[in-house]
């Protein structure tokens, strides 16, 4: 069989690591951490589940989906609630809701009129030609205006990256957003489209993309593939070097003797390059994609009786625009959002703070995190009384930033690839942030290895030996 390390115990590596050893391949899989799983982290307790790290995932692609399928986890697949259906925004210190369509607009009090024009009028705006990066914000600004840009737009990106619309590429944050205005021209032409064409397949209407979880947490996807992959993890063992060679590649790791493989798959984050030794074909330029920006985040899930929230929680939950200066980044409706979240007559919010927008914050001590955020409960959603549950976790690296100049980092990806074959890099520093992007990140990068395996065997024309 030929040997393959894995550098990384998070979700795509995981990922990795079963489709290579589904293939028949010797596996080995280096974990610096206690635990697999990344920043995926599911709590269970007092007969609430709270999600610390993703909370959902979109329908995933086909290959990551068969990887579900092949984990067993079909059955525990569930989707997200009708109670789910709306979003809220937070405009002069109340969660307003989010308009689902352009009737729902008119009526909206989340947007002046003057950014109703904006939007209205967007479709007449000329496409950009330039091949100059833009910001996220730039993009949002240019084809609307700074209200939507503050309203929507920084909200937006807070919630899915922790992260600045004026900082972030859209061409490699967004670029699905980018690739609306070149196919059609417009970003409100597209989604009106897109409207009628789910309409005409009898779907509701809705801009969200369907969410799915598990009946257990997303944590259930974790343990399924730690199970699979016994016998292969190496837990507490960070790796210190990376070597290349004519015969094959040497990994060492603290604790661990160096080993020889056919093949690497470094699927640890960015930021971790900069602590190992690249002895190959361009490590030093590799070693720069330890300056990816990861801001940190603090996750609090925190449970009430029903009769303590005010609120209706009829819906995912809200974000916060950061010209309203609060601490909260956004809080997650969950146990509205999945069923099983929280005991009878109870329910789950769940509150991530920190990000670039107030990195320090996430370092504040747990009783005085939960007393800010209990301030913010009670303006905004009118919550009363004190929590009957709380679990707390800080992320000090959560999510890299696809920043400005991003490009450079996927050539310099790409460049060690070609000049190092064997090696194979993946997470969601290249391919997405989204849960679905990294499960689909390690499939794609098991299948280069593979690829690369089957090629080196036939140029040799000899089986490969386990080391």
């Amino acid at each position: 069989m030929a040997s393959v390390a894995v550098i990384g115990g998070g979700i795509t590596g995981l990922t990795a690591a079963f489709v290579l050893k589904q293939r028949g391949l010797r596996v080995v899989l280096y974990e610096a951490g206690k635990r697999l799983g990344g920043t995926i982290m599911t709590e269970r307790r007092d007969g609430y589940l709270a999600e610390l790290g993703p909370n959902s995932m979109t329908p995933p692609e086909p290959a990551a989906a068969q990887i579900l399928h092949d984990l067993g986890l079909d059955q525990s697949t569930i989707s997200a609630s009708p109670a789910a259906a709306h979003r809220y925004i937070v405009r002069r210190g109340k969660p307003v809701r989010v308009p689902g369509s352009p009737a729902e607009l008119l009526t909206s009090r989340l947007l002046s009129n003057t950014a109703k024009l904006a939007v209205f009028g967007e479709p007449l705006v000329e496409t950009a030609d330039s091949p100059m990066d833009e910001s996220v914000a730039a993009f949002v600004r240019r084809r609307f205006n700074q209200e939507i840009v503050d309203y929507l737009a920084n909200p937006f990106v807070a919630g899915t990256f922790a992260g600045d619309p004026e900082q972030l590429s859209v061409r490699h944050a967004l670029p699905h957003l980018q690739a609306l205005e070149r196919t059609h021209g417009s970003v409100i032409k597209a989604y009106v489209k897109g409207m009628r064409a789910r309409r005409g397949v009898a779907e509701v209407a809705s801009a969200s993309p369907k969410l799915l979880s598990f009946q257990n947490g997303i944590g259930e996807i974790p343990e399924a593939l730690e199970r699979e992959l016994q016998g292969v993890v190496r837990l507490g063992s960070p790796v210190t070097q990376i070597r290349g060679g004519g015969k094959g590649w040497t990994v060492g790791a603290a604790f661990q003797p160096a080993e020889m493989y056919e093949s690497v798959i470094y699927a640890a984050p960015a930021h971790a390059l900069g602590e190992i030794d690249l002895d190959l074909a361009g490590g030093d330029r590799l070693s720069t994609l330890s300056s990816i920006v990861y801001p940190p985040v603090a996750v609090l899930a925190l449970g009430f009786r029903r009769e303590q929230i005010a609120h209706p929680l009829d819906g995912l939950g809200f974000l916060v625009p950061e010209v309203e200066r609060r601490r909260i980044l956004g809080v997650i409706f969950s146990s509205s959002l999945f069923g099983g979240r929280a005991p009878d007559g109870h329910v789950l919010l769940t509150a991530f703070l920190g990000g670039s927008r107030d990195p320090d914050f996430v370092n504040t001590d747990p009783q005085t995190l939960t007393a800010r955020v209990m301030d913010e409960l009670r303006m905004l959603l009118g919550v009363q009384g004190d929590p009957t549950f709380r679990a707390h976790q800080v992320w000090p690296k959560a999510i890299p930033q696809y920043t400005l100049g991003y490009g450079r980092f996927k050539d310099i990806i790409e460049h060690t690839e070609q000049a190092n074959p064997g090696l194979v890099l993946a997470g969601t520093y290249r391919d997405g942030i989204a849960l679905g992007d990294a499960i689909a990140s390690g499939t794609r990068g098991a299948d280069r290895v593979a690829a690369h395996l089957g090629q080196e065997r036939v140029a040799q024309g000899v089986s490969s030996e386990p080391h």
